[in-house]
C-alpha cells in the first residue's frame, strides 16, 4: 500500500544500500542536490562513491543518464558509471545511480581561484565536450529510451519532472495556469507570461526528436561540471534530450543576466568565451528571440518549484518573478549580459 507521504532521505538512503548491496564503511554524507537525494559514501568493496536517489518526478531520468553516460562520446568525460536500478519504497517508485567519486570539486567552488588561463581552459574544454554532445547520434534503442517519458499529463507534478525546460511550449502554457494560483504570484503577470509564449512560439524547437537534433546536457551551469585541478568534466545528464543545441546554454544565460543584475560579470565571461571556441553554437536565425523563448519557459517553471514566500517587493532583485516580468515586458536580458547574438536589437 501507497503512503501518504514518500519516505524521508535517510529512508531511501537505508532502502537503495540494500537493494543494490552497498555496504557503506562509515556513515554517508548527504550533499546539496536539488532535484534528487545525494550522497558521498565509501563502499567496502566498490571504494569512494557518489550515490544519487530520484523519488519525484519522472524517476527513469537517472536510468537515461546512465544508459547516456555509457555510450556518448568518450570526449564527453563523465565520472565512471558503478551501477544503477529502479525500485520502489512503501509504493513510491525510486532510482539510483552510483558513480565513481572524482577528485576535485564543482567548478563553481573553484572558479575565483583560478586565474584567466585556467578559466579560459576550462571553458575551451566545456565548448569542446558540447559540442561533441551535440553531433552525436545515439543508436536507436538508445534514442528510444531517451524519448520515453511518464507521467507526462499527470498534473502539476508529471509537468514539474518531465524536464527542467517545460517544451514544448504546452507544458508551460499548462504550468502557467497553476502559477496563477500562487500566494504572492500576480495572476497578471502569469497571463501576460503566456502572451509572451504565444508571440515567440512560431519559434518552438523541435524537442525530443532524433530526427531533427542530437542530444543536449539540459542543465549546463558551473555547479554541474566538475574540476580536477587540471580538467573539466560534466555531472548531472538527468535531463538530458534531444533539442536544439542553443537551448543548452539557457541556464548560463540566466546566471549571466543574473550577474549583471548584481554586479559581477563571471557568467558573460564564460558566454564570450565559449561563443569564441564553439561559434556555431550561437549563429542560428533569431537566437536572441528564441533564447527569450527559453528562458520564459524556465522561469515559469522555476517559479512553481521555488515559488515567493512574500510580496514581490520584498523579494531579491535576481528572484523569477522579477525575471519573469522582465522577460513579458522585454528588459530582458539586462544589457550587456549576453553576447551580441543573443541581444534582441
Amino acid at each position: 500500500m501507497k503512503s501518504t507521504s514518500p519516505p524521508d532521505p535517510e529512508a531511501r538512503l537505508r532502502h537503495v544500500c540494500a537493494v543494490a548491496s552497498i555496504h557503506p564503511v562509515s556513515p554517508p554524507r548527504r550533499v546539496v542536490s536539488h532535484s534528487n537525494d545525494a550522497w558521498f559514501l565509501e563502499d567496502r568493496s566498490l571504494g569512494h562513491l557518489v550515490l544519487r536517489v530520484c523519488w519525484r518526478g519522472d524517476v527513469h531520468r537517472l536510468i537515461r543518464e546512465v544508459a547516456v553516460a555509457r555510450g556518448m562520446p568518450t570526449d564527453v568525460r563523465y565520472p565512471e558509471v558503478l551501477g544503477s536500478g529502479l525500485t520502489s519504497l512503501e509504493g513510491f517508485p525510486l532510482s539510483y545511480s552510483m558513480t565513481r567519486r572524482l577528485a576535485g570539486t564543482a567548478l563553481a567552488h573553484n572558479w575565483d581561484a583560478l586565474d584567466a588561463t585556467a578559466r579560459r581552459t576550462a571553458v575551451h574544454e566545456l565548448s569542446g565536450m558540447l559540442r561533441a554532445l551535440h553531433a552525436w547520434s545515439p543508436p536507436a534503442d538508445l534514442a528510444d529510451t531517451l524519448v520515453a517519458r511518464e507521467g507526462l499529463h499527470e498534473g502539476l507534478d508529471g509537468l514539474l519532472g518531465a524536464d527542467i525546460t517545460p517544451l514544448p511550449t504546452s507544458r508551460a502554457l499548462a504550468l502557467v495556469d497553476h502559477g496563477k494560483a500562487l500566494p504572492y504570484v500576480d495572476p497578471g503577470l502569469m497571463a501576460d507570461a503566456a502572451r509572451a509564449i504565444e508571440k515567440y512560439r512560431h519559434l518552438e524547437p523541435a524537442v525530443d526528436e532524433p530526427s531533427r537534433h542530437g542530444v543536449i546536457h539540459g542543465d549546463v551551469h558551473l555547479e554541474n561540471l566538475w574540476w580536477s585541478g587540471s580538467e573539466v568534466g560534466v555531472l548531472d545528464l538527468e535531463w538530458v534530450r534531444f533539442a536544439p543545441p542553443l537551448l543548452d546554454i539557457q541556464r548560463l544565460c540566466e546566471r549571466a543576466d543574473d550577474d549583471v543584475v548584481n554586479g559581477t560579470d563571471r557568467h558573460q565571461t564564460i558566454l564570450r568565451w565559449m561563443e569564441s571556441g564553439y561559434p556555431e553554437l550561437f549563429q542560428v536565425p533569431d537566437a536572441a528571440e528564441r533564447m527569450v523563448l527559453y528562458s520564459l519557459t524556465y522561469t515559469i517553471r522555476h517559479l512553481i518549484v521555488s515559488p515567493p514566500d512574500r510580496p514581490a517587493g520584498e523579494l531579491p532583485p535576481d528572484h523569477s518573478v522579477h525575471r519573469l516580468r522582465r522577460l513579458v515586458d522585454g528588459s530582458w536580458p539586462a544589457p550587456g549580459a549576453l553576447p551580441e547574438a543573443l541581444m534582441i536589437s
